[in-house]
Order: structure tokens, then sequence, then C-alpha cells
């Protein structure tokens, strides 16, 4: 439709036959469509002044002519005095619009316009000018005055005012209808551009968060990794109790504030909708086994039995096992804390199986305090605790129950609780997961095995670490001589290139943020010489995000661990490797 609407589309029907009067009547049917067209689109239209001033040129020029032609021919006759009556009623309207509130809002008086040149030039053009026109072009031929008029009468009577008085009705009825269906698409189009708009700005908000997210996470998380990283070794030099004990406090304290920024983080990325939920082989039993030992300890300083109940579950399952045990460990840990005696049992049980999937639905139950009906409707939303009291004297920050519950509906799955107060909870989630024929599990040794393993079998082995973090090089190769290994260190992705150029590395440590040049650069680089295609590259970064493991494996790294390391994962990672390297 365009952004013009032609309410009174001029052909020949509006003709008077005299090309000086249609060429004027041609001039104000403009005006009205550009008005209409305001209307209908909010397009731009003059200023309401130059609107009234354009009406009374029209009125001073127009009328001043075609009354010169009427009277050349109707001098001293009823119809001019009645056609001039016509014109001096056209000006009264148009000052009276003009005189009338002026506070009237723009598009009110454009509408009163349009409603009075629609309905005058139909009447005044298709009735009066069309039947003076007709005598007119009739007196030429030696037709009377008289005659001529008889005809023009006879022409415009009858049937065809019946018809004119039809058409206006008509041309009433579908002129506002198309006024007010242009203004609705006109309307629509504005509010799918508004849209648009809204939804754009939300996905740059949505990237910038998750820029800034991902930015405070690596600030984070590569000082974090010194602290935790001098912990450990501190903690392993130390003969005294005391200082031990406070070694493990700290220690505690950091991984807390890790499992806060990894909380935040998780959730943001939920929110954003760019959480990956991965497919893999999974074990139940050894999951939930896995959770038992974690929290172990923190059960056994609270005097709370930590169980296991499982039933017969589908052999070859697939699923996200991470996800899953980050799922039991919020609530095992949750019920630990508020448990002070009894127990805690992590259970898992078949809800549903098909050929394809099964429905598992994972419980921790408890004997703890128990929660009362009318908090629990909360539990489950950011930021949240049944009691704001139990934040000061439990601690935490209310986002694991949120995760957890988002955990499951990404797993296609749902959470809640079925809680009594001073008896206990049982927190629950589902998750659908699939059967498939998985690749073995690889287990990673224990910390100490493969600590040991590294001294005994590849002490003395050099290897590479790309670190541009002089606090962090400075610990990862306390870590690494702790077990016998020997380092180069490169600062930037340059000197990495420098390094593997003179001396073949069995296994190199890989940053992926760095100066000059980045960890994902580099790796391709060193890929490309002939004696780094085949070399384990295992990322080691505060760039923890599921997207940046993607981006190393698609840079031709190996493997990827997260900072804050902890050191029995880079222990059992670097065995692997190089076992598989001197195969």
């Amino acid at each position: 439709m365009g952004d013009r609407v032609e309410i009174f589309p001029w052909n020949r029907n509006f003709e008077t036959g005299i090309p000086q009067i249609d060429e004027q009547h041609r001039q104000l049917v403009d005006l009205l469509n550009t008005l209409v067209s305001h209307l209908a689109y909010q397009s731009e239209a003059p200023e309401l002044n130059l609107v009234f001033d354009r009406l009374r040129d029209y009125t001073a020029f127009h009328f001043q002519s075609e009354q010169a032609i009427w009277h050349k021919y109707f001098e001293g006759d009823p119809w001019e005095e009645w056609h001039r009556k016509s014109h001096d009623d056209f000006v009264a309207e148009v000052i009276r619009l003009r005189n009338e509130d002026p506070d009237r809002p723009f598009d009110v008086v454009i509408e009163q316009i349009v409603t009075f040149l629609t309905h005058w030039l139909a009447q005044h053009i298709l009735d009066s000018d069309k039947r003076l026109a007709k005598v007119v072009l009739a007196m030429p031929s030696g037709v009377s005055l008289a005659r001529a008029k008889e005809i023009a009468n006879e022409e415009m009577s009858g049937s065809t005012k019946v018809l004119l008085d039809t058409v206006m009705s008509m041309y009433d009825k579908l002129a506002n209808r198309t006024v007010l269906l242009a203004r609705e698409i006109q309307l629509r189009k504005k509010a799918e551009e508004e849209l648009v708009l809204a939804r754009t700005q939300a996905d740059a908000a949505n990237v910038a968060k998750s820029a800034f997210l991902a930015n405070m996470s690596h600030e984070i998380r590569t000082p974090l990794n010194a602290i935790t990283g001098m912990i450990y070794l501190l903690k392993r030099e130390s003969t005294d109790p005391v200082q031990s004990d406070r070694f493990g406090k700290m220690e505690q304290s950091a991984r807390h504030l890790l499992s806060v920024i990894n909380d935040i983080l998780d959730l943001s990325k939920i929110e954003a909708g760019k959480f990956t939920i991965e497919e893999r082989a999974i074990s139940i039993d050894s999951l939930l086994a896995n959770v038992r030992s974690i929290l172990s300890d923190r059960a056994r300083e609270k005097n709370i039995t930590l169980t296991i109940e499982t039933e017969q579950l589908p052999p070859d399952l697939l699923g996200d096992p991470t996800r899953i045990q980050q799922a039991m460990l919020n609530y095992a840990n949750n019920a630990i804390k508020f448990t002070e005696h009894g127990s805690v049992t992590l259970r898992a049980a078949n809800v549903e199986e098909s050929e394809e999937s099964v429905l598992l639905r994972f419980e921790v139950r408890d004997t703890g305090i128990g929660i009362d009906s009318a908090s629990i409707e909360r539990l489950f939303s950011p930021f949240e605790q049944a009691d704001t009291s139990t934040t000061r004297h439990y601690g935490g920050t209310g986002l694991g129950l949120i995760i957890t519950k988002k955990l499951a509906e990404l797993m296609g799955g749902s959470a809640g609780v079925d809680s009594t107060p001073g008896k206990g909870s049982n927190f629950w989630f589902t998750a659908r997961l699939r059967k498939g024929s998985p690749e073995p599990l690889h287990e990673a040794r224990p910390v100490d095995d493969a600590r040991e393993t590294l001294r005994r079998e590849f002490s003395g082995t050099r290897i590479l670490l790309v670190e541009d973090d002089a606090f962090n090089q400075e610990i990862a190769r306390l870590l690494l001589q702790d077990v016998g290994l020997e380092i180069d260190i490169a600062a930037d992705g340059l000197q990495a290139l420098e390094l593997t150029a003179n001396h073949r590395y069995p296994v190199i440590l890989m940053d992926m943020q760095m100066p000059n040049m980045n960890g994902l650069d580099t790796t391709r680089a060193v890929r490309e010489r002939e004696h780094g295609r085949d070399v384990p590259i295992v990322a080691m970064t505060a760039n923890a995000f599921v997207e940046d493991r993607q981006h190393c494996i698609e840079a031709g790294m190996n493997d990827f661990i997260s900072k804050p390391v902890t050191p029995a994962d880079l222990h059992s990672k670097l065995l692997h490797w190089l076992r598989k390297k001197t195969i």
C-alpha cells in the first residue's frame, strides 16, 4: 500500500470537461489525499497553518476563476447565485474550523478537514460543477440556456441522484475503513519495528552481559588459581597441625568462592539460553558414589549417616553426568547443611521407560529442619531461601535450587520438594536420559595414584607451559615440579612458537587469553608444523564456559582444564596424555 492513501482517487467521473476547473479541483484532491495519508500512516504532513493557507489560496483563485466562467453563461440566473452561495459556505466552514478550539490535537483538526473536504468535493464536483458544466458545454451548439438547463437536470436527476447518494454513503464507510485499516497496519508495523528494536537491544544487552560475565569470570579465576594452588602447596608442605587446619579452612573458603562464581555464571547462561547440556556415557552408580565421596567428610564432621539407595536401572545410558552430579551436590550440600543429626540419603529410581529413553527420578532425603508449605513456594526462585534468617545462620546464596530446577528442565524433567517441618525434606528432580551404545567410560585415577605415578614414570620429562600471568606461571611450575616434571615457560603464543620450533614437547599446557597471540591461534600455528600435528595440547584456562571448551577443541587442542586448577585433575590429565604420547 505504500505510505500514501488515494482516498479520493481522481478519474474521469470527476472531470467536468473544463480543463481549467478540473486542474484546480485536482490540487484540492491532492491536499485531501496528503492529509488522509498522514492520518493513516502518521507520515509527514504540512503544518496546520500551511493547510489553511492552501485552502485560502484555493478559494481565492479557484472560486474567482470558476465564478467568472459561470457568470459568462449564467449572469442573473438563480443557478449562478446558488453556486456562489456554495462557495461562500465553503469559506465559512474553513474559517470556523480554523477558529475552533486552538488546543485541539493536530490529528483531530486534520480529521475534521478531511471529512469536510471529502463531502464538499464529491457534492460540489459530482453534482453542482458537473451540472453547470453540462449547460456551458451544450450552449455553443445553439441550445438556449433554458433548454441546456433542462438537459443538465435530466442527466443529473433520477437514477444519477440516487447513485450519487448511494456512492457517497458507501464512500463514507469505505473511506473510514480504509483509514482505520491503514492506521492499524501502520501501528502494527511500528509495533513490529519496536519489537525488532527491543529484541536487538535485548540481544545486544545479552551479548554485553555475557562478555562482561566471561571477562569477570576470567579476571576472578586467574588470581583464584594462584590462591588455590599456593594453598595446596603450603598445605602439603606443612607439618604443623594448626597450620594445616588453617590452610584447610582457606582451601574450603576458596572452593566456596569458586562455587558462588560458577552458580552465578551458570544461572546467567541458562537465562540467556546459551547453556548447553552434553550427552555422553553415564553411570548412575558411579555418579552417586562420587557425590557421597565428595561430601563424606562434611557428613562425618556432623555425625550424619550418608547412604545411597538405587534400584536396577537400564544399562548404557547417555546424559550429562556433570550436570546431574552438580544438581545432586546442590541438594545434598543443602541436606547436610540443614541436618543436625540423623541421615541423608541419595536415591535414584526409574520413573518411566521407552525404547529410546528413560526418565529417572533423583532424590536427596534428609532428617533435617524441614520447610513449611508457605516457604516452599519461594524456594525455587533466584536468591531465595525458606527464611532469610537461614542465610545468616547457615550461609548460602540461594542459587543452588533454581539452578537445579533449570538444569532438570533442560534435561527434560522437573524439580520439587516434599517436606515436613521438624522431620525432614525430600528434594527431587527428574531427567530424561537416552538409551545408546556409549564409548567406554574413562575413569580418572585417584589423586595420590596419579601424582605418584607421574613421579615414578615421567620424572625429568620436560613439558611446555604457555601462560602470561606471572603468579600462575609460578604455581604451575611448583605443581609440576612437585611430581618431578621439568617445565619451560612461554609468556605468549609467539614465544611458544619459538620454543616449539627448537624442542619437541610431549605435552603442551596452553592458556587461551594472552597478549600478542592467543592460545587458539597458537594451537593452529603449532598444528601447521609437521612435528606439531600430534603433540597433545591441553587447554589450561580461566575461560571456563562450554563454548570456550568447544573453541579449544575446534582449534586443535586435545583436552581442557579450567582454572582454578585442581591438582588432581591436572595430574590425571597429564598422566593420561603422557602415557598416550609414549605408546
